[in-house]
């Protein structure tokens, strides 16, 4: 967790129960065992306030422009920097030293009530015997009760000289705490204080659950020993003890700080019909659940920044709803090249499972909806948005053109094995430009090792592109890592993925020397998540010229800005009766010409592929220069089918 999102959920506790904490008292809620659920439900809820909303995810946009290293020349000097440390590791290290310095205490006390049970006594027989081992020790002032599977009940040196009447309420309400297993909630009571020890709120729960558990158990032992005056004088008797500091959690007879609720509530006590009771219980537990909703919507906690490809200039406002996964949005090449910059604004209509179904424009230049549209059909909202009409905002501002140096070649990160090649184009180069020798070498390598991983451990699982926790689309899956890997099992966890959403998917990754791993992206973002690897060029020879190299990888969307000739694809008859529309993207060898030399499939519905790359290849670009000379470019295309209304 952040140190934002840190800070975020302390406030949301304190927020939680500054608004529920009061309801008791508000609803004269009077039973002590009616307090005690309430405020342990509130505990539960504070607790799992992470878990109760989504985090709210951001999406940014991935820019990708071409970015340059130039080779760096010697220095004479020499650059010192001092290292800076992060605020979020001092805070986080002063909890940590809080919590090691609570449990440690906690420590002290468990071995001090070994010791004092070691130097204890047996006490004579007593009809509360049979709940618990009753022993007298020198080293306390007040009784003290602890234990869970052998409950032992320490009582002061002076407890026999007492009458008999306080002794018996003394041994009924200790007796009470045992067979109410009282001394196991307190010990998970006294672990959460001690891992939320910095928050007053947190402290002000416990003493009040502390108290409402006291109350609950003064009420039932005046009801069994129907002695409520020896009762209230076995307290004050108790009271005129020096009570030293006890660390250790168990519940105590006494705490001076409760003492007078205890005793009013003894002396003035009220009952309230069950009915009554139960029915208060519920309108509280009710009011509690909307006071979560409302503190979590008003104090979101942030999930990791979702990495969104959009085209340069291009930002998306998803009006606080959140999305699983989005395709990236683009300029069209008209407004690009007309210099068109504004707003769009889209509303989307969404099915059961958060996909989007129907989507219209509700303002914005006419020159930038088409590629909004095409963008909003295949975004799919987290399910607290299903079934509902959503809005989001894309803003457009033309992007300063960026000039590649000389000498730089960008290497896409993520390589896909392409279906076979088209022939090339009538005004192609004969000869198609392939990438480096050492690439086709590691390729080759992995296609090997990945050719049958039958047997091979799953050493890592990525989740990668999404808007929603990792660990949420982990803790749904029927493989974990150091599982071995199975075609059977690959099957089921392809499946799982699609109960999640059916656009994500799983693909191999090679872990050397012989194990796999599993990465999980959304089918629409895994050609499209491309980052920048930065080759420094050796200096040049005084005199002479740099090398141009046989090709450039560009992101896609820096090269279509070059698109000069766009030949629309023909929509297949078979695809439009069949209501299919989507992407398919293709990776494509653009010739220093600029023409189409070789194109390959990546991904796409089979029936639209053979459309696209008719299309394609017909399609011209500005050739790319590099060092004033045109060069070969390496880049993906995505063409868009929509089906119109």
């Amino acid at each position: 967790m952040s140190l934002n999102n840190f800070i975020t959920y302390s406030l949301q506790i304190g927020l939680l129960i500054g608004v529920a904490g009061w309801i008791p008292a508000a609803a004269r809620l009077r039973s002590p065992k009616a307090r005690l659920a309430f405020f342990h439900v509130l505990l539960i809820a504070c607790l799992l306030l992470p878990a109760l909303r989504p985090w709210k995810s951001e999406a940014i946009a991935l820019e990708a422009p071409v970015t340059l290293q130039h080779a760096a020349t010697a220095s004479t000097g020499t650059v010192v920097t001092r290292p800076s440390l992060d605020p979020a590791i001092l805070v986080f290290a002063l909890l940590a030293a809080g919590i090691i310095a609570r449990l440690g205490m906690l420590g002290v006390g468990l071995l001090r009530l070994r010791r004092y049970r070691r130097r204890s006594l047996p006490l004579y027989a007593s009809t509360w015997s049979s709940e618990a081992d009753i022993r007298l020790s020198p080293d306390i002032s007040g009784p003290v009760t602890f234990g869970f599977v052998r409950p032992v009940i320490l009582l002061p040196a002076y407890f026999p000289d007492l009458p008999m009447e306080m002794r018996d309420a003394i041994l009924c309400h200790e007796a009470l705490h045992v067979r109410r297993h009282d001394w196991l909630f307190t010990a998970v009571e006294e672990l959460i204080r001690a891992g939320l020890w910095f928050h007053p709120a947190i402290w002000w729960l416990l003493g009040e659950i502390q108290l409402a558990r006291e109350q609950a158990v003064d009420r039932d032992a005046v009801g069994m020993t129907n002695a409520r005056e020896p009762y209230v004088d076995a307290l004050l008797a108790a009271a005129g003890a020096a009570l030293e500091a006890d660390l250790a959690p168990p519940p105590l007879f006494l705490r001076k700080r409760h003492l007078k609720h205890r005793v009013v509530s003894i002396l003035k006590e009220k009952h309230m019909s069950k009915t009554r009771t139960m029915s208060t219980l519920a309108a509280g537990l009710a009011f509690l659940a909307g006071a979560c909703w409302f503190v979590t919507g008003a104090l979101p906690l942030s999930a990791d920044p979702q990495l969104i490809p959009d085209g340069n200039g291009v930002t998306v406002d998803l009006m606080g709803s959140q999305v699983i996964h989005r395709s990236p949005v683009y300029y069209s090449r008209d407004a690009l090249t007309n210099k068109v910059s504004g707003v769009v604004v889209a509303q989307v209509k969404l099915d059961d499972t958060g996909n989007v179904v129907d989507a219209s424009v509700l303002s914005g230049p006419d020159e930038l909806r088409k590629p909004v549209l095409q963008s909003l059909l295949s975004w799919h909202f987290t399910k607290d948005s299903a079934g509902s009409t959503r809005q989001v905002a894309v803003k457009f501002n033309v992007p300063e053109p960026v000039e590649a140096p000389a000498g730089t070649v960008i290497q896409p990160q993520n390589v896909t094995v392409a279906a076979p090649q088209l022939a090339p184009a009538a005004n192609a180069a004969p000869k198609p430009v392939t990438p480096p020798d050492i690439d086709r070498a590691r390729l080759q390598a992995l296609a090997q090792s990945l050719s049958n991983p039958a047997g091979r451990t799953i050493r890592s699982i990525t989740v990668e592109g999404l808007g929603i926790p990792a660990d949420e689309v982990l803790a749904k899956l029927p493989l974990h890592v150091n599982d071995e890997w199975t075609p059977e099992g690959m099957s089921k966890l392809q499946d799982a993925l699609h109960q999640i959403d059916e656009h994500l998917t799983a693909s191999l990754t090679h872990i050397p020397p012989s194990d796999v791993g599993i990465r999980i992206t959304a089918s629409r973002g895994e050609a499209m998540a491309v980052s920048v690897a930065k080759t420094v060029p050796p200096p040049p020879v005084p005199g002479s010229v740099p090398p141009v190299p046989a090709y450039v990888s560009v992101g896609g969307r820096v090269q279509a800005a070059k698109l000069i000739t766009n030949v629309p694809p023909v929509y297949p008859d078979l695809a439009r009766q069949a209501r299919i529309s989507g992407f398919v993207e293709l990776q494509v060898v653009i010739s220093p010409t600029g023409h189409i030399q070789s194109a390959n499939v990546i991904s796409g519905h089979p029936l639209l592929r053979q459309a696209a790359l008719d299309s394609v290849i017909q399609w011209v670009y500005q050739p790319t220069l590099l060092n004033g000379q045109p060069v070969a470019v390496n880049t993906t295309v995505d063409v868009t089918f929509t089906l119109e209304n």
